[in-house]
């Protein structure tokens, strides 16, 4: 079947057998994944990963490494918190995620870096398990809101964060790095020489 013709089947079962229906298949889907922390001998799994999802979103270069991962997702303190969704026993995909803080409504909010389904398991309900976990990981830690950025190119994505309830502000994600995270840098001054 051609893959725009998908939704158009999902939508005619979805009509004939009622929405209850469609809910249903949607929820075995998820209960088939099954989301957990990752563990320390997958890092070059989720590092093989992180760099496909620099390639799909246009990011050039692959800089995670296996021990990138292990040093920034396991060492302490660690960077971010990696979990893996695991189908048909194997990782079909994985989130980095980070404790934080939103000073627009005054609270702690959990920071979703990454978020990635490998191509073959896309449809499968593997995202949403992978996001589903991390909301739940935010209302644990006492979260009050999960916020992530997206490339505005990503019509997947953003389709996908639509279908879950995710609304988009205007706000862009700018920063600085290498040369130019230096140069800011060296006109710092040190709280002695402020003195």
């Amino acid at each position: 079947m051609a893959r725009g013709a998908q939704p158009l089947l999902a939508l005619a079962v979805a009509v004939r057998d009622g929405p209850r229906a469609a809910a249903d298949r949607r929820r075995a889907l998820v209960s088939a994944v099954r989301v957990r922390p990752a563990r320390l001998e997958e890092a070059a799994i989720l590092a093989e990963m992180a760099n496909d999802l620099n390639d799909h979103v246009g990011i050039h270069g692959r800089p995670f490494t296996a021990e990138r991962v292990r040093t920034d997702g396991f060492g302490a303190p660690a960077a971010f918190t990696p979990l893996v969704a695991d189908l048909d026993g194997a990782v079909a995909g994985y989130a980095f995620f980070t404790l934080g803080y939103n000073t627009d409504i005054a609270a702690r909010a959990m920071w979703l870096h990454d978020i990635f389904v490998k191509p073959a398991a896309r449809g499968r309900g593997v995202g949403r398990a992978l996001m589903a976990a991390v909301a739940a990981e935010t209302l644990r830690l006492g979260g009050r809101s999960l916020e992530w950025g997206v490339h505005s190119a990503n019509a997947g994505a953003l389709e996908f964060y639509r279908r879950l309830g995710a609304a988009g502000g205007e706000a862009r994600i700018m920063g600085l790095a290498g040369e130019r995270l230096r140069a800011l840098a060296s006109g710092a001054r040190s709280d002695s020489a402020a003195s």
